[in-house]
């Protein structure tokens, strides 16, 4: 089955938006078997929008089309689509119904403007959309299929995998690719391979993708095997690198570290400088965090860290606020303040300015307390501020999460 993605809007083309909706969609095809052949992203515009659809079903036996199916001027795909498919927008009663019932759910009145997505294509089916206002279309004409969907991603996202993807499962008669995720840090993509590159070439049948990001490496392994192989190569490939794996699938570090803690029955409090809250972020991003987390502070100046932690002025003094010596103590102050098992704290220079000879642009150290003992350790990223503030929070939960794990 050929497949093709239509991304539709002009904050694609002008940089105002990362076209993260063909990444994931891609993704998902790709683990049924389905390799998306051609991406189009097209400014809303009636003509692009009808030429390039015109284009892709000549060519392809599905195609996605997302963006543009709000209810302002500027949201042109369904009319273009229903156009272009000859068929006319009727008032549709049971999509309305889902319209008045969303907003009466969250206590508000709805714009009369909102009235327009009610208006649905004669010959399309209806996907449903769990999460906004937009439902979704599926036209099917001469064997080809084409799915239109919103473009927000929590929209699209659900619509994918609730509707879009089982159905070209079923359609394309394919069995799922087996495909494996292993989540790093702390490893370069080039020295993974390195490491690995021997284990790779043993196992050639496997498609090995490197997935680089500021935060670390994914590397993805599909399987479109039928034999019983791939244990052993798991294994294999787990020893070269498995002390950098954080994770098996598409879960993040966060995740990971709340059921350490959940399994030890341990508490976390936390205190930041450099990376100003992320840490705390990342860590009540996973629901009932409250469990393990007990708090946290950013304690940005010298003054915070005394008046706050405890840290004592005269080791500010002595050693600076970015040491090892001023992590140790901020991390075994915010533990105290907060009486849990294990206190982090951060503590950096993320630049551009505030760097000496001796600690450069990128200098961050973080730290951890027990009640047995606590420790720093110094890391050097680079010189962008915020990719330094990133990398740092990540430090700070790939270090936390070593030591939970021994």
């Amino acid at each position: 089955m050929k497949v093709a993605i239509i991304s539709i809007g002009n904050e694609l083309l002008n940089g105002k938006t990362v076209n993260s909706n063909a990444s994931y969609i891609g993704g998902k095809l790709y683990e049924i078997g389905i390799v998306v052949e051609e991406i189009f992203t097209i400014r809303d515009e009636d003509d692009a929008i009808r030429n390039t659809l015109a284009e892709a079903v000549a060519k392809f036996d599905a195609i996605v089309i997302t963006g543009g199916l709000g209810p302002t001027h500027d949201d042109i795909t369904k009319k273009n689509v229903a156009a272009f498919f000859n068929s006319p927008l009727r008032f549709h009663e049971v999509v309305w119904e889902r319209i008045e019932q969303r907003f009466r759910r969250r206590g508000k009145e709805i714009p009369v403007i909102n009235r327009e997505q009610a208006f649905f294509p004669e010959k399309a089916r209806m996907i449903d959309n769990p999460v906004g206002s937009a439902p979704g279309m599926h036209f099917e004409e001469n064997g080809k299929h084409v799915f239109v969907l919103p473009g927000v991603p929590k929209e699209m996202q659900a619509m994918i995998d609730g509707y879009v993807v089982p159905f070209l499962q079923k359609a394309a008669h394919l069995p799922p690719i087996r495909v494996h995720l292993y989540r790093t840090t702390a490893i370069a993509e080039s020295n993974i391979y390195e490491r690995c590159k021997e284990l790779f070439q043993r196992y050639p049948d496997y498609e090995i993708a490197f997935l680089p990001k500021i935060t670390g490496v994914d590397v993805r392994i599909a399987d479109r095997t039928s034999g019983d192989a791939y244990p052993a190569f798991e294994k294999a490939f787990l020893d070269i690198v498995g002390k950098y794996v954080y994770a098996r699938g598409n879960r993040e570090i966060e995740e990971v570290i709340g059921e350490l803690l959940r399994q030890q029955q341990k508490t976390l409090a936390v205190a930041e400088s450099c990376t100003g809250g992320l840490v705390q972020n990342r860590i009540t991003n996973v629901p009932g965090s409250s469990d393990y987390f007990m708090g946290g502070m950013v304690t940005y100046s010298n003054e915070s860290k005394i008046q706050h932690l405890g840290v004592p002025r005269e080791v500010l003094e002595r050693y600076g606020a970015v040491s090892e010596e001023v992590a140790r103590e901020m991390a075994a102050g915010v533990r105290s303040a907060l009486s849990t098992d294990i206190g982090i704290s951060t503590t950096g220079i993320a630049g551009p300015g505030g760097a000496t000879p001796a600690k450069p642009v990128g200098l961050i150290y973080i730290g951890i307390a027990t009640a047995e003992k606590d420790f720093a350790r110094r890391f050097v990223f680079g010189k962008d501020r915020l990719i330094n503030k990133q990398q740092g929070a990540m430090a700070a939960l790939e270090l936390l999460r070593r030591e939970l794990t021994g």
